[in-house]
């Protein structure tokens, strides 16, 4: 089964009436249905051009819920998307894990705050009391990088050791060079059955281009096959055509590095099945 992470999922013409399709549910289902995926964990929508005005006051986890349950479907899970140290974050991640939430996505930067804020641990207590993963954002993404850089993960982890962690996008976001990537994996590895065994994961959303293939591949063959998670990152902005041609680019480079039937198994799907089963 090929289960995906890292779908942003928005209101109908978030990205304007030229584009009404980008970032639709159904638009999302179209292209599962082309690409052969299975099944994808959608993020509540907290960005895009127009997404308060067509939300028009209904909370972003309420709207993603409301979608999902219209369609009715069993291969689209839902993510919570909320800032660890909003004063009734706890209470929104106990209700739509509740509703059958799997996760809880998190963008240091876009969102305003540090990783690794004491503020922020009754949510960080109350994720892994729930069982499910906090995935962050990582990468040059404006801010202050002090805030957000992966090796905070180690300290939080060290707080919280059952918590389950998606270090997303490696460090490497933002069109940067290698970005933080050797710092992600280090504390991938600290995390890893090498040493404490506790939950923190790759993330290879994104990853995969051709000038970060070396990259996949230390990922891959350093942290495990069972440690690395793929996303999405849908939708892309340019459109459907573009997120075809995007996803089949990003195919080609796993593909390049000789991986056995296993390994991909587990990369494309496996990892992600077991890391949300509670």
């Amino acid at each position: 089964m090929v289960f995906l992470n890292h779908c942003h999922v928005f209101p109908r013409g978030t990205f304007g009436p030229d584009r009404p399709e980008v970032g639709a549910l159904d638009d999302l289902v179209i292209f599962m249905a082309e690409m052969g995926i299975d099944k994808v964990v959608a993020f509540a929508p907290f960005w895009g051009p127009h997404t308060d005005e067509l939300l028009a006051g209904e909370e972003p986890n309420a709207w993603l819920y409301r979608q999902l349950q219209e369609y009715g479907r069993d291969n689209l899970v839902g993510a919570v998307a909320v800032k660890p140290t909003q004063p009734d974050a706890c209470c929104v991640v106990e209700e739509y894990v509740d509703k059958g939430f799997v996760g809880i996505k998190t963008h240091p930067p876009v969102m305003g705050f540090r990783i690794d804020d004491p503020a922020c641990d009754d949510f960080y207590a109350l994720a892994a009391e729930l069982g499910v993963f906090v995935l962050f954002h990582t990468g040059v993404h404006g801010g202050r990088l002090e805030d957000y850089r992966p090796i905070l993960i180690d300290n939080i982890m060290a707080r919280h050791p059952r918590l389950k962690v998606i270090i997303e996008h490696m460090g490497v976001s933002g069109g940067i060079g290698r970005g933080f990537f050797d710092e992600a994996l280090a504390v991938v590895f600290n995390h890893g059955p090498h040493w404490s065994n506790t939950g923190v994961y790759a993330g290879l959303t994104g990853l995969a281009k051709p000038q970060h293939r070396q990259l996949v591949w230390d990922a891959i063959h350093e942290a495990g096959s069972r440690r690395c998670i793929v996303g999405l990152d849908w939708p892309h902005l340019r459109g459907h055509e573009e997120a075809v041609v995007r996803w089949k680019s990003e195919l080609a480079v796993f593909d390049s590095l000789g991986l056995t039937q296993e390994q991909k198994d587990d990369i494309f799907g496996n990892t992600l099945e077991a890391l949300t089963s509670r």
